[in-house]
């Protein structure tokens, strides 16, 4: 095998936010790059230098993050957050023609205006451009950037578009696409992935807590007012079972939340943990796993829960339906119904034989469909398929190295 042939793949991950900004699209990220390197792709990760006290470049576990200019947040000056979103895909320009040498392929996380430079980029300098979309339905990728929240955004899409591939998470995310006029052959579908942890026993006949947990920002897409607003009936339903609701994530509705379970009487029954790290612990500790987002594309969170053999109860909706078969491996509520979410909760609750049975098949679709291994070497086969012509000799183009 010839030098040429040798030489790893070389994937920018393009991504507005990562570390210490911990969501659904993040972990992802992380996850996804983790696994790439693993397998032997080179990869390197770009994104916004948006919090005061974190390095300019640094390596977090194997992977190796560049953090280009922001204004606002570096500054704590919240006015000034959409100038700092133009410097920041001014400074990402900068980067991508800076180490257009560096890399192969742009893999961008979120289909948002960040994604603009990068499909850009991708057309000057000859680099195959993937994006990949995160959210379908009422808070869609599309719907975001459409809503011109940053002044011009929405007239970036047509350059966005021109991307070679999409990766979609759902059948509602692919006719997103093509309602855009994306063409089939450019949709690839392709789920999150997530590790599968040591299974956890939760056969306790007499348990100290029966805990719900909820992962996700706090965000109107998430619904956590819907879940604390059926969390009193769930009370109510099944009022001799010890239930604790964990709440785990932040955003800027927490205050708002906190006091609506303030109102509600509830806080002797709900923890508020806010950003934590490793998810993995809490979810070893819980009993259910509850998504009531109003919108969805393929949830991390939820994945998770059911690698965790988690019975889950969710919205049905964009990804999750995709993810869901009711009654097969976890139950489905209409969005935005407190009634039926409290029915369903109460349901598992009261059910320790259904509990039992739903995690168990949620494990195993997990391990049957969406771990990460398998997802990170459909990638691999999508880089490959992307980069047909012989790769330029190795001395020409050298590796993703640290920036000086």
């Amino acid at each position: 095998m010839s030098a040429e042939q040798k030489r790893p793949i070389r994937v920018l991950m393009v991504v507005r936010q990562y570390h210490p900004w911990i969501g659904g699209t993040e972990r992802q990220a992380h996850k996804l790059s983790t696994k790439l390197i693993e397998l032997g792709v080179d990869v390197r990760v770009a994104t916004g230098w948006w919090y005061r006290g974190t390095p300019r470049h640094e390596v977090i576990g194997s992977v190796p993050v560049d953090r280009n200019f922001a204004l606002w947040a570096m500054f704590g000056v919240r006015g000034l957050r959409k100038l700092g979103s133009y410097l920041y895909l001014a400074s990402l320009t900068w980067y991508l023609w800076r180490r257009r040498r560096e890399y192969d392929l742009i893999h961008v996380h979120l289909l948002n205006h960040h994604a603009f430079p990068a499909v850009l980029a991708g057309r000057w300098w000859g680099k195959k451009t993937v994006v990949k979309l995160a959210n379908s339905g009422r808070h869609s990728d599309f719907t975001q950037i459409n809503s011109n929240e940053l002044p011009g955004q929405r007239w970036m899409l047509p350059t966005i578009l021109q991307a070679d591939r999409f990766i979609a998470l759902s059948a509602e995310s692919a006719e997103e696409l093509r309602g855009a006029g994306v063409p089939d052959d450019r949709i690839v579908r392709l789920p999150n992935g997530v590790d599968l942890p040591p299974p956890v026993r939760r056969d306790k006949a007499q348990p100290q807590a029966l805990t719900v947990t909820f992962i996700g920002r706090m965000h109107p897409q998430k619904g956590v007012d819907v879940l604390l607003a059926a969390w009193p009936q769930v009370l109510r339903r099944q009022p001799a079972l010890p239930w604790q609701l964990w709440i785990v994530g932040d955003g800027k509705l927490r205050p708002e939340m906190e006091a609506l379970a303030r109102r509600l009487g509830i806080t002797e029954r709900v923890r508020f943990w806010g950003q934590v790290a490793k998810v993995d612990e809490l979810l070893a500790q819980s009993d259910l796993f509850v998504l009531p987002s109003r919108s969805e594309g393929m949830s991390n969170a939820l994945l998770e829960a059911m690698a965790h053999g988690l019975p889950c109860v969710v919205s049905d909706l964009g990804g999750t339906r995709d993810v869901i078969e009711p009654d097969a491996n976890g139950l489905l509520v209409t969005p935005d119904d407190p009634d039926r979410l409290a029915e369903a909760l109460a349901r598992l609750g009261g059910d320790p034989a259904l509990r039992a049975r739903l995690g168990a098949a949620a494990r195993a679709t997990i391990e049957a469909r969406y771990s990460l291994d398998s997802v990170a070497r459909r990638y691999i086969e999508l880089y490959r398929g992307l980069l047909q012509q012989p790769e330029p000799a190795a001395d020409a183009s050298p590796r993703l190295r640290p920036q000086a």
